[in-house]
């Protein structure tokens, strides 16, 4: 278990940190991949963004347009390119690494064990 410092979350520390990963979907009955780099946002802008999910707006293709960077940490796409050049496979797979849904999966499975 990594231990943190308050004063570094403080001073912002784990915003805007960039995690490479790589994403893997299905097109055309082909397995695909790509390297992404995932720019973790701050907790406001998640927390509005969940706020709209829950009230049923669809947020994807901008959470995905504001966490995708290049190589320079910048934001890569809009959310109009996202919803424009992307397909539904790779959208969903994005937005799985953006989320943490992986994270969440291992979370949940660790604290299942440890009630066990």
């Amino acid at each position: 278990m990594a231990k943190l410092n308050l004063a570094d979350i403080k001073s912002g520390s784990l915003v805007s940190q960039v995690r490479d990963e790589t994403v893997e979907f299905f097109h055309n009955g082909e397995e695909c991949s790509v390297d992404v780099r995932i720019k973790q946002l701050p907790f406001f802008e998640t927390e509005t963004l969940l706020k709209r999910m829950h009230d049923q707006e669809s947020v994807a293709s901008e959470w995905i347009s504001k966490a995708l960077v290049d190589d320079n940490d910048k934001v890569m796409f809009t959310k109009k390119q996202i919803e424009e050049n992307f397909v539904q496979a790779l959208a969903s797979a994005v937005f799985d690494k953006v989320w943490g849904t992986e994270n969440i999966k291992k979370a949940m499975q660790a604290k299942s064990k440890k009630a066990s």
